[in-house]
């Protein structure tokens, strides 16, 4: 009998359980709400999310006479967060309308950027990119800073 109530006293969670239940709980409802169904694209966009912030300190440490701060880092953090925000718009845009097109949109063109730009950063972290995509990255680029969108960047 002392061994069934041990047992079901080990059941009970402790407080740091609760805690990170309900944290994780409440964060899974919030991402629930604000994008509605997870699907494989979002966690895609979520995956190229932290790959891309990852890549790019690596990236701003390898850069000759450039210096990792915290307000850009602070800055990256809050671009990301714009692009979440942007992505939830499309889903309640959608939701709107009563369709699934926008959500889709916006991921998809998500996608892209944050490849883009993960493959910038590997570049600079003097990972063998092939030249045809390197190509391709410098009129980005080139493009990109004839618009005024980037300062500009080497590959």
């Amino acid at each position: 009998m002392n061994e069934l109530i041990s047992i079901l006293k080990s059941l009970i969670p402790v407080r740091l359980e609760l805690e990170w239940g309900a944290l994780t709980g409440g964060a899974g409802a919030l991402a629930a709400y604000l994008f509605g169904e997870w699907t494989q694209s979002l966690e895609a966009l979520a995956i190229f999310i932290a790959i891309d912030y990852l890549t790019g300190v690596m990236a701003a440490y390898m850069r000759p006479g450039a210096e990792i701060s915290s307000e850009r880092g602070l800055r990256g953090i809050i671009k990301k967060l714009a692009l979440v925000t942007f992505v939830a718009f499309g889903h309640w845009l959608d939701y709107a309308l009563g369709q699934t097109v926008f959500c889709q949109l916006i991921t998809f063109s998500m996608l892209g950027n944050e490849g883009v730009s993960i493959v910038e950063n590997l570049s600079i972290c003097g990972v063998p990119v092939p030249d045809a995509i390197k190509n391709k990255l410098k009129k980005l680029a080139q493009e990109k800073k004839r618009r005024g969108n980037i300062k500009g960047r080497k590959f």
